[in-house]
């Protein structure tokens, strides 16, 4: 008879997809790589994930917080852009 119980030393048995997840999430959509690290990092402090991978969660959820504060910062900056060239008086006539 299978159970869905954890082996006897109360480990997860398997590694989880989640931080490898996290990094490559970080680069394609950087917030919600950061999410998906913090998710996998509390799983691990809580003992439902193996923290073997915890060095990919850590960099998911880093990256993920650079690339968020820079893209960000570039739609700042082109939107400041957009209205200082607004109130310019340039005409393309």
């Amino acid at each position: 008879m299978m159970s869905n119980q954890t082996p006897q030393n109360n480990q997860p048995s398997t590694d989880s997809t989640l931080p490898i997840l996290a990094l490559v999430m970080a680069f394609v959509v950087p917030l919600a790589g950061a999410i998906i690290g913090q998710i996998a990092l509390k799983q691990m402090r809580e003992g439902r994930l193996v923290d073997t991978q915890k060095g990919l969660a850590k960099a998911g959820v880093i990256l993920g917080w650079i690339f968020t504060g820079f893209y960000v910062l570039c739609g700042l900056i082109y939107i400041g852009l957009f209205f200082w060239w607004a109130n310019s008086g340039y005409s393309v006539d």
